[in-house]
């Protein structure tokens, strides 16, 4: 019995021993995105007056470094679709890509994210800027330009 109750005392060091070093690993690095750069919300104008739109960019579920989402969240035309990204030049333009929302397509033309450029409108944040132009299918001829700043998370300057 004195065995017994010695071989028990040496297994529950042990699984105690065990149990505690296997929890000091590292937390491994999660890492980001291929588009992390380019992606996030944003709050931009049309011809730069006027209401703001809520637009986010986000990677697609390849999370390859050449294409991502433009999204307007309905605010502005009912937009969604994939556009190329050139990553090296933060920039990004699509030719007739299918809307998600409503059956049509839309061109993007000098797409372009530059690092730093804006600042939040009440905050004075520095944060990133976007232009772009977009023409619609069922508005041909008609092109947008579209310009404005990376939402700051400051809620004065959310719209």
């Amino acid at each position: 019995m004195k065995t017994y109750k010695r071989l028990i005392a040496i297994s529950a060091i042990f699984l105690t021993i065990f149990s505690i070093s296997s929890c000091e690993q590292d937390d491994p690095e999660p890492g980001g995105t291929a588009l992390q750069s380019m992606a996030g919300e944003w709050w931009v104008q049309w011809d730069g007056e006027g209401d703001y739109y809520h637009f986010s960019t986000y990677n697609t579920s390849a999370n390859v470094p050449t294409e991502m989402w433009l999204d307007d969240l309905e605010t502005f035309w009912q937009m969604k679709g994939k556009v190329n990204v050139d990553i090296a030049n933060l920039a990004f333009s699509a030719t007739n890509t299918t809307n998600e929302y409503y059956p049509i397509t839309f061109t993007v033309e000098s797409g372009k994210i530059i690092p730093r450029a804006s600042v939040g409108p009440v905050s004075k944040a520095v944060t990133d800027s976007i232009t772009f132009v977009v023409e619609f299918s069922d508005d041909p001829g008609t092109k947008y330009n579209l310009s404005g700043y990376r939402r700051t998370r400051f809620a004065e300057d959310d719209h």
